[in-house]
């Protein structure tokens, strides 16, 4: 009797458990339906109006999106699409509108062909962009290289000069004009404009002008070989002013003294802004128009 009892509740448990389900799924069913009866067109656009008004574009492409996908000829639709359209219209004049600004603000970026940082400064003589890049004049002959095909070099005479005896060189980096950027080329490479005689440039014998132990000033030639595609004009040579290239030395080199410029990524950033200048951390030293 009680098995049969116990047997009964559960059946009536089950039962009322299934219909407090349905009960439930319908009042789902009818929340939604509820939900969609409340969408009107008019609502739908006030939301469109409202992410507008905040300045969410997202959002409100998000609205219009929902109003399109349930009223698609409404009037509220048209009116929703218009809306948008002209924030958006707006939004991209505003944009073009900064780029440009930024754009002259890169312009008004002082050209000066001496940059101090430290205690050694460098000073520019010339620049250019050629197909070759000459230096190690050392009396009756000199060496160059030329530029591979689609190239072209960046080239500089400069003179660096410095109270230390052995200094750690400001580099001379490439950038080209990119908007309201500048965008990196590449640091230049050091080599020195002249020997005093050939047997000094074997190495046979010290050259004190090349040498900062010696001398206060010496004159290099800076060269970069860029791709054709990659030269867009105005092109800027800029000075930082975190001294890194570094003297070596190997006795059978030719020549037997080297700056090498390995170590210049970091005083060499991939974009720079007309306010990435103002604290003195770089100069511009040779605008290429």
């Amino acid at each position: 009797m009680y098995k049969k009892q116990a047997e009964s509740l559960r059946s009536d448990v089950e039962s009322l458990q299934a219909q407090v389900k349905a009960a439930q799924s319908k009042i789902a069913q009818l929340e939604q339906e509820n939900t969609i009866l409340r969408e009107t067109p008019p609502l739908l656009l006030t939301q469109v109006r409202k992410a507008i008004d905040s300045g969410d574009e997202a959002k409100a492409k998000g609205a219009l999106a929902s109003l399109n996908s349930r009223y698609a000829d409404s009037a509220e639709a048209a009116t929703g699409s218009s809306l948008l359209q002209k924030m958006v219209k707006d939004r991209e004049a505003k944009e073009q509108e900064e780029r440009r600004l930024a754009a002259l603000s890169i312009k008004t970026i002082p050209v000066k062909g001496t940059f101090a940082a430290g205690d050694s400064a460098v000073a520019l003589q010339s620049a250019q962009v050629a197909g070759q890049w000459s230096f190690n004049d050392h009396g009756d002959e000199y060496e160059y290289r030329s530029a591979e095909r689609g190239s072209r070099y960046i080239t500089a005479k400069v003179t660096y000069s410095s109270k230390s005896k052995d200094p750690l060189l400001a580099p001379l980096i490439v950038y080209a004009a990119n908007g309201s950027e500048l965008k990196r080329l590449g640091v230049m490479g050091f080599e020195f404009v002249r020997w005093s005689s050939y047997a000094t440039f074997l190495g046979n014998y010290h050259d004190d002008a090349n040498d900062f132990a010696h001398t206060a000033s010496i004159r290099f030639s800076m060269g970069l070989q860029v791709q054709n595609e990659a030269i867009t004009k105005p092109l800027y040579i800029v000075a930082s002013s975190t001294g890194c290239a570094d003297r070596s030395s190997d006795r059978f080199g030719k020549p037997p003294v080297s700056y090498s410029t390995y170590s210049c990524d970091k005083a060499a950033p991939e974009t720079l802004r007309a306010s990435d200048f103002k604290d003195g951390r770089f100069g511009v030293v040779k605008r290429i128009d």
